[in-house]
């Protein structure tokens, strides 16, 4: 296997989904390798414009661009990353990883990040946001509730695990909007801070479960089962970027 067929695999097993059709002598995109390719191309359209802005500030090739990630978006990230690297040798790429989509906002509007890429990212005065792609979120549950959690009102007596609500709005009213439409208020649960030592605890004991994007759930996985719900539940994904000329209050 060369280079670029071990990272499509590997993306491939961290989306959970299947891009390419390798039947034929020419491996060619799967209905959902084409989907993705549109949400790629906004990532790298975004990413690529931070790198341009961090030359202009650099003024020339080379220079050090700061970028937030959330982890839930590693894979496309990891490609848009990949990307910007080779049409900019000369930049210096540093990533920060963080639960905390107020951290980040918060750091880019103090100018400690030349970009971030946030989920359900809420209003912030010196930042501005470019929608990148709708995430799907599945539901990580006990392995007993397997075949039943995809109606969200039978998760209604299990705690929920999610973020602090300080630090990620959008996504934690995302969730109970989704709840509520099911019929119930979600019983608190752990809050949500180190996803896979949550997922290998509480999920896998059966005392709690949560959302998370597609992929995260590892396939092997016995105790803790990755379900889609119905109906589906989507979170924006956007590239955060400073803006230098924020709109004066209201």
């Amino acid at each position: 296997m060369n280079g670029g067929d071990h990272h499509a695999a590997r993306l491939e097993c961290e989306l959970g989904l299947t891009l390419f059709d390798r039947s034929h002598r020419r491996a060619r995109l799967t209905p959902d390798g084409q989907a993705f390719l549109v949400h790629a191309r906004r990532a790298l359209r975004g990413i690529d414009c931070a790198a341009a802005a961090a030359v202009d500030i650099a003024a020339g090739n080379t220079g050090l661009l700061r970028i937030g990630s959330s982890v839930v978006f590693s894979p496309r990230i990891e490609a848009a990353l990949a990307a910007v690297r080779d049409a900019h040798p000369g930049i210096t790429l540093q990533v920060t990883s963080s639960a905390s989509t107020t951290g980040q906002l918060a750091a880019l509007a103090a100018d400690d990040l030349d970009a971030a890429f946030v989920a359900a990212p809420p209003d912030t005065p010196g930042v501005r946001v470019h929608h990148l792609w709708d995430e799907r979120l599945f539901l990580a549950v006990p392995a007993a509730y397997a075949h039943t959690a995809g109606n969200l009102a039978n998760l209604a007596e299990l705690p929920l695990a999610r973020p602090a609500r300080a630090d990620n709005p959008g996504i934690y009213d995302l969730i109970t909007a989704a709840c509520q439409a099911a019929g119930f208020t979600p019983r608190v649960g752990p809050t949500l801070t180190r996803i896979q030592d949550l997922l290998a605890g509480p999920v896998a004991s059966g005392g709690c479960w949560t959302v998370l994007p597609a992929g995260v759930v590892s396939q092997d996985s016995t105790a803790v089962a990755a379900i889609q719900p119905d109906p589906p539940i989507r979170a924006p994904a956007a590239l955060a970027l400073p803006d230098p000329h924020p709109a004066p209050p209201r």
